[in-house]
């Protein structure tokens, strides 16, 4: 996620918060996954932080998840973390507007034995490869993109999830007026979903599809 806002509270703004800390050190990170973090900076791209990697991580294992649906592949960050939760035979499909990030993915995640027919990534924007996707196809839907239509992403996402899949949106709680605030706010008065928000990264909304 790129969007911030200077009135953002200091919790998602210092990385030097005691809580924040706490969070992100309880579980370690591997090292391939540390240095993508660092290669995303000097792109000039996004990653999550090793605290909503493990929460990812987590869930996927917590349902058994067995096909994920990553939008906003970056560098390959995410998609590394929910691999660490997903079973040999599961498979990942992450959507990313830039291949030349996703290239650089691609050479991150084999170093995690990710890979291609496990992997696919393909490029685009999230509104138009989405719709192409099987219905009822996913367990796991992790959205973290700054731009894209809120209300048609929720519905492809409450068409590509299974009963009891989850949808995680990274970057609920930054700003007023961004795609990802629109689209918290359509997942928790759409009863299709029941749903939390979690102070974690950048406000992550989690949501189990009923």
């Amino acid at each position: 996620m790129a969007d911030r806002t200077s009135g953002e509270d200091d919790f998602f703004r210092s990385s030097e918060n005691p809580v924040k800390l706490k969070i992100e050190n309880f579980a370690d990170e591997p090292a391939a996954l540390t240095s993508a973090r660092e290669v995303a900076a000097e792109l000039g791209a996004t990653a999550i932080s090793a605290g909503v990697g493990n929460l990812l991580r987590t869930l996927v294992c917590a349902i058994k998840a067995k096909h994920i649906i990553d939008v906003g592949t970056g560098v390959g960050v995410s998609a590394g973390w929910l691999s660490l939760g997903l079973g040999e035979a599961g498979t990942i499909t992450s959507i990313d507007l830039e291949s030349e990030y996703q290239q650089t993915a691609k050479e991150i995640l084999h170093d995690l034995d990710l890979a291609a027919p496990r992997l696919r990534l393909l490029a685009g924007r999230a509104n138009q490869v989405l719709p192409k996707l099987t219905d009822a196809g996913y367990d796991f839907i992790f959205v973290d993109i700054s731009q894209f239509d809120a209300p048609a992403l929720l519905d492809d996402a409450a068409r590509l999830l299974m009963q009891g899949g989850i949808l995680v949106l990274n970057g609920a709680l930054i700003g007023t007026d961004t795609a990802a605030n629109e689209l918290a706010g359509l997942i928790g008065e759409n009863d299709e979903f029941a749903a939390a928000l979690v102070p974690l990264g950048l406000g992550l909304v989690v949501a189990t599809r009923l």
